[in-house]
């Protein structure tokens, strides 16, 4: 059995924390691409690797991406990068402390590893710099017997 898509079972559980809600709506919150339109924080989810040297361990890498635009479009006081550090370390925390959390056919308990890291994107073109945070957490997923 493949290992479970650990991007998908990190959503699934951001998307039901109401602290996170609180600030990234859930439609925000993707194991895809980021929107074209960025009008507030955004989470993408990635799977970055495997930790240990056997794939049947089940012990996949997720990285919490956190993206926000400048204030000028985002409004309010509070910094950018202040923001998206604060959803970063709050993202850390929650999956760092999960425990036995059920996905599809599976269960997993999170450890966080590192983070929140900041950086400024400006892919996009120095009219539109996104400020990033990244954090990463380590998922020990086990199958569950049907």
């Amino acid at each position: 059995m493949p290992i479970p898509f650990a991007p998908g079972a990190v959503r699934a559980f951001l998307i039901d924390e109401p602290k996170i809600l609180d600030l990234v709506p859930a439609e925000r919150i993707t194991t895809r691409e980021l929107p074209d339109e960025i009008t507030g924080p955004c989470i993408t989810l990635r799977g970055p690797g495997n930790v240990g040297t056997d794939p049947m361990l089940r012990r996949p890498m997720v990285q919490v991406d956190v993206w926000t635009p400048k204030i000028e479009i985002l409004g309010g006081t509070t910094d950018p990068e202040e923001i998206s550090w604060n959803v970063a370390a709050l993202a850390g925390e929650l999956l760092g402390r999960a425990r036995t959390v059920r996905f599809r056919d599976s269960a997993w308990s999170g450890r966080w590893v590192d983070g929140p890291i900041t950086m400024v994107d400006n892919t996009r073109g120095n009219n539109f710099p996104l400020f990033r945070a990244a954090c990463r957490v380590e998922l020990k997923m086990r199958t569950l017997s049907a």
